[in-house]
């Protein structure tokens, strides 16, 4: 015979008794073929864990970066836009008051240079910062608008 046959013939011929007990053992290994697979998963689920943690770290780390360049890009952008419109706003009052200079000039030399355009400035233009330099007052609002200190000296100026 073959061996499932006989496996069927010896269940059928046999006991009640014997029937409860292989069943009883069919149950017993199932139930240690599953915890054997269940104490895997466990054991995996820590791990699996603290990777997802590191995948989650590092992807928000890469997203802080990106935002901090983004944020950078656009403060460097917003501040070469404001310098550029100061000078547009400056440039005309600049020309005039650069004309105006240059006739004063023609009248006496011996005038003390202004340190940001290198022109003699006269004294109706000029303008003495708290540390002793002095400037056109054109020429030292338009820098006082780009930043807050001395041309000269680099002290600051907060007026």
């Amino acid at each position: 015979m073959k061996p499932n046959l006989q496996i069927e013939y010896q269940s059928q011929t046999a006991s009640p008794i014997i029937q409860f007990f292989s069943t009883i053992l069919k149950e017993e290994r199932e139930n240690e073929y599953k915890d054997d697979h269940e104490d895997d998963d466990d054991e995996e689920t820590p791990i699996k864990k603290a990777i997802i943690i590191i995948i989650a770290l590092c992807i928000g780390l890469v997203i802080l970066g990106i935002l901090s360049c983004l944020i950078r890009y656009f403060y460097m952008r917003h501040k070469q836009k404001r310098i550029a419109q100061v000078r547009q706003q400056s440039e005309a009052a600049y020309q005039q008051q650069n004309i105006q200079i240059e006739s004063l000039c023609l009248q006496t030399q011996e005038l003390a240079q202004c340190p940001i355009c290198l022109m003699p400035i006269p004294n109706c233009y000029l303008i003495i910062t708290p540390c002793h330099h002095s400037f056109h007052q054109a020429c030292l609002n338009l820098w006082l608008q780009v930043e807050k200190i001395c041309p000269s000296c680099r002290t600051s100026l907060n007026q």
